[in-house]
Protein backbone atom coordinates (compact mmCIF):
# COMPACT_ATOMS: atom_id res chain seq x y z
CA UNK A 1 0.00 0.00 0.00
CA UNK A 2 1.29 3.49 -0.87
CA UNK A 3 2.37 5.46 2.20
CA UNK A 4 0.70 8.80 2.95
CA UNK A 5 3.55 11.20 1.91
CA UNK A 6 3.99 9.32 -1.35
CA UNK A 7 0.26 9.34 -1.97
CA UNK A 8 0.08 13.11 -1.42
CA UNK A 9 3.07 13.66 -3.71
CA UNK A 10 1.46 11.54 -6.43
CA UNK A 11 -1.85 13.40 -6.05
CA UNK A 12 -0.10 16.78 -6.26
CA UNK A 13 1.73 15.78 -9.45
CA UNK A 14 -1.50 14.53 -10.97
CA UNK A 15 -3.26 17.80 -10.09
CA UNK A 16 -0.47 19.83 -11.71
CA UNK A 17 -0.56 17.62 -14.80
CA UNK A 18 -4.31 18.05 -15.16
CA UNK A 19 -3.99 21.83 -14.73
CA UNK A 20 -1.29 22.00 -17.42
CA UNK A 21 -3.38 19.93 -19.80
CA UNK A 22 -6.45 22.11 -19.22
CA UNK A 23 -4.36 25.22 -19.86
CA UNK A 24 -3.07 23.74 -23.12
CA UNK A 25 -6.63 23.03 -24.24
CA UNK A 26 -7.81 26.54 -23.33
CA UNK A 27 -4.92 28.17 -25.20
CA UNK A 28 -5.61 26.01 -28.25
CA UNK A 29 -9.33 26.74 -28.09
CA UNK A 30 -8.74 30.49 -27.79
CA UNK A 31 -6.56 30.39 -30.89
CA UNK A 32 -9.12 28.45 -32.93
CA UNK A 33 -12.03 30.56 -31.66
CA UNK A 34 -10.17 33.73 -32.73
CA UNK A 35 -9.63 32.30 -36.21
CA UNK A 36 -12.99 30.65 -36.89
CA UNK A 37 -15.37 31.97 -34.25
CA UNK A 38 -16.91 29.97 -31.43
CA UNK A 39 -19.93 28.74 -33.41
CA UNK A 40 -17.81 27.41 -36.29
CA UNK A 41 -15.23 25.64 -34.11
CA UNK A 42 -15.45 21.94 -33.28
CA UNK A 43 -13.94 20.07 -30.36
CA UNK A 44 -12.05 17.99 -32.92
CA UNK A 45 -10.31 21.14 -34.19
CA UNK A 46 -9.48 22.23 -30.64
CA UNK A 47 -8.04 18.82 -29.85
CA UNK A 48 -5.98 18.86 -33.05
CA UNK A 49 -4.55 22.28 -32.17
CA UNK A 50 -3.75 21.01 -28.67
CA UNK A 51 -2.04 17.96 -30.21
CA UNK A 52 -4.31 15.37 -28.63
CA UNK A 53 -7.13 13.04 -29.57
CA UNK A 54 -10.65 14.42 -29.35
CA UNK A 55 -11.48 11.71 -26.81
CA UNK A 56 -8.63 12.93 -24.61
CA UNK A 57 -10.06 16.45 -24.63
CA UNK A 58 -13.29 15.08 -23.18
CA UNK A 59 -11.32 13.81 -20.17
CA UNK A 60 -10.84 17.47 -19.21
CA UNK A 61 -13.91 19.25 -20.62
CA UNK A 62 -17.29 17.73 -21.37
CA UNK A 63 -18.20 20.18 -24.15
CA UNK A 64 -17.01 23.10 -26.25
CA UNK A 65 -19.12 25.36 -24.06
CA UNK A 66 -17.29 24.10 -20.97
CA UNK A 67 -14.01 25.15 -22.58
CA UNK A 68 -15.38 28.64 -23.23
CA UNK A 69 -16.61 28.85 -19.63
CA UNK A 70 -13.12 27.96 -18.40
CA UNK A 71 -11.64 30.65 -20.64
CA UNK A 72 -14.10 33.20 -19.24
CA UNK A 73 -13.23 32.22 -15.68
CA UNK A 74 -9.50 32.46 -16.44
CA UNK A 75 -9.95 35.97 -17.82
CA UNK A 76 -11.94 37.02 -14.75
CA UNK A 77 -10.16 35.25 -11.89
CA UNK A 78 -7.31 37.71 -11.22
CA UNK A 79 -9.69 40.65 -10.84
CA UNK A 80 -11.86 38.74 -8.40
CA UNK A 81 -8.80 37.70 -6.41
CA UNK A 82 -7.68 41.32 -6.19
CA UNK A 83 -11.12 42.34 -4.94
CA UNK A 84 -11.05 39.67 -2.25
CA UNK A 85 -7.66 40.85 -1.03
CA UNK A 86 -8.42 44.56 -1.17
CA UNK A 87 -9.88 44.82 2.32
CA UNK A 88 -6.55 43.73 3.81
CA UNK A 89 -4.65 46.61 2.19
CA UNK A 90 -4.48 50.33 2.86
CA UNK A 91 -7.21 52.20 1.00
CA UNK A 92 -5.09 53.96 -1.61
CA UNK A 93 -2.90 50.95 -2.29
CA UNK A 94 -5.93 48.65 -2.38
CA UNK A 95 -7.59 50.69 -5.11
CA UNK A 96 -4.35 51.01 -7.07
CA UNK A 97 -3.93 47.22 -6.87
CA UNK A 98 -7.47 46.74 -8.17
CA UNK A 99 -6.87 48.96 -11.18
CA UNK A 100 -3.46 47.46 -11.82
CA UNK A 101 -4.99 43.98 -11.99
CA UNK A 102 -7.89 45.19 -14.13
CA UNK A 103 -5.32 46.55 -16.61
CA UNK A 104 -3.39 43.29 -16.60
CA UNK A 105 -3.87 42.20 -20.19
CA UNK A 106 -0.60 40.32 -20.43
CA UNK A 107 0.36 38.37 -23.50
CA UNK A 108 -0.58 35.13 -21.74
CA UNK A 109 -4.12 36.33 -20.98
CA UNK A 110 -4.80 38.20 -24.21
CA UNK A 111 -6.10 35.18 -26.20
CA UNK A 112 -8.63 34.39 -23.45
CA UNK A 113 -9.90 37.95 -23.12
CA UNK A 114 -10.01 38.49 -26.88
CA UNK A 115 -11.99 35.28 -27.33
CA UNK A 116 -14.69 36.41 -24.92
CA UNK A 117 -14.75 39.92 -26.40
CA UNK A 118 -15.19 38.57 -29.93
CA UNK A 119 -17.97 36.18 -29.06
CA UNK A 120 -20.15 38.52 -26.98
CA UNK A 121 -20.79 40.64 -30.08
CA UNK A 122 -22.08 37.61 -31.98
CA UNK A 123 -23.95 35.52 -29.42
CA UNK A 124 -26.41 36.95 -26.89
CA UNK A 125 -26.36 33.67 -24.99
CA UNK A 126 -22.62 33.91 -24.47
CA UNK A 127 -23.00 37.56 -23.47
CA UNK A 128 -25.54 36.63 -20.80
CA UNK A 129 -24.04 33.35 -19.59
CA UNK A 130 -20.35 34.18 -19.70
CA UNK A 131 -19.98 37.95 -19.35
CA UNK A 132 -22.93 39.71 -17.78
CA UNK A 133 -23.14 37.32 -14.84
CA UNK A 134 -19.42 37.88 -14.17
CA UNK A 135 -19.59 41.63 -14.57
CA UNK A 136 -22.44 41.63 -12.08
CA UNK A 137 -20.31 39.66 -9.64
CA UNK A 138 -17.38 42.06 -10.02
CA UNK A 139 -19.72 45.05 -9.74
CA UNK A 140 -21.25 43.60 -6.57
CA UNK A 141 -17.80 43.17 -5.03
CA UNK A 142 -16.86 46.73 -5.98
CA UNK A 143 -20.09 48.04 -4.47
CA UNK A 144 -19.39 46.21 -1.23
CA UNK A 145 -15.87 47.67 -1.19
CA UNK A 146 -17.26 51.21 -1.59
CA UNK A 147 -19.97 50.70 1.05
CA UNK A 148 -17.38 49.43 3.53
CA UNK A 149 -15.20 52.51 2.93
CA UNK A 150 -18.15 54.89 3.23
CA UNK A 151 -19.21 53.34 6.53
CA UNK A 152 -15.63 53.61 7.80
CA UNK A 153 -15.58 57.31 6.95
CA UNK A 154 -12.81 56.89 4.37
CA UNK A 155 -15.04 57.81 1.40
CA UNK A 156 -17.70 60.50 1.39
CA UNK A 157 -21.26 59.20 0.87
CA UNK A 158 -21.58 58.15 -2.76
CA UNK A 159 -23.79 55.85 -4.80
CA UNK A 160 -21.86 52.54 -4.81
CA UNK A 161 -23.54 51.20 -7.94
CA UNK A 162 -22.53 54.28 -9.93
CA UNK A 163 -18.95 54.06 -8.66
CA UNK A 164 -18.76 50.39 -9.67
CA UNK A 165 -20.08 51.20 -13.14
CA UNK A 166 -17.56 54.02 -13.54
CA UNK A 167 -14.66 51.80 -12.47
CA UNK A 168 -15.64 49.00 -14.86
CA UNK A 169 -16.18 51.50 -17.67
CA UNK A 170 -12.82 53.18 -17.11
CA UNK A 171 -10.97 49.86 -17.15
CA UNK A 172 -12.87 48.64 -20.19
CA UNK A 173 -12.12 51.80 -22.12
CA UNK A 174 -8.41 51.53 -21.38
CA UNK A 175 -7.96 47.87 -22.30
CA UNK A 176 -10.13 47.78 -25.43
CA UNK A 177 -7.37 49.23 -27.67
CA UNK A 178 -5.02 46.54 -26.36
CA UNK A 179 -7.55 43.80 -27.02
CA UNK A 180 -8.05 45.10 -30.55
CA UNK A 181 -4.28 45.08 -31.11
CA UNK A 182 -4.15 48.85 -31.67
CA UNK A 183 -1.61 49.34 -28.87
CA UNK A 184 0.76 47.03 -27.05
CA UNK A 185 -0.10 45.79 -23.53
CA UNK A 186 1.47 48.03 -20.88
CA UNK A 187 4.57 46.70 -19.17
CA UNK A 188 4.24 45.99 -15.42
CA UNK A 189 5.87 49.30 -14.42
CA UNK A 190 3.70 51.21 -16.90
CA UNK A 191 0.59 49.43 -15.64
CA UNK A 192 1.34 50.39 -12.03
CA UNK A 193 1.97 54.03 -12.96
CA UNK A 194 -1.25 54.14 -14.99
CA UNK A 195 -3.23 52.60 -12.13
CA UNK A 196 -1.86 55.21 -9.71
CA UNK A 197 -2.84 58.03 -12.07
CA UNK A 198 -6.35 56.63 -12.45
CA UNK A 199 -6.78 56.36 -8.68
CA UNK A 200 -5.58 59.93 -8.18
CA UNK A 201 -8.16 61.11 -10.71
CA UNK A 202 -10.89 58.94 -9.17
CA UNK A 203 -10.23 60.05 -5.60
CA UNK A 204 -9.19 63.67 -6.16
CA UNK A 205 -10.82 64.60 -9.45
CA UNK A 206 -9.37 66.98 -12.02
CA UNK A 207 -10.53 70.28 -10.57
CA UNK A 208 -7.78 72.58 -9.30
CA UNK A 209 -7.89 72.99 -5.53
Amino acid sequence: MMNEPLRRSFAARRTRRIARRRDEIMVAAAQVFSEKGYANTTTKEIAHRADMAEGTLYNYFDSKRAVLLAIAEEAEAPMEAALREASALTDHDAIVDLFEEALNVSEMRLPFTRTILNEVWLDDGILEDFVIVRLRRIASALEAFVVERVEAGVFRPVEPTLVAQLVIGMCGGLILPVLRGVVEPPLPAERRALAEQIVDLLLDGIRAR
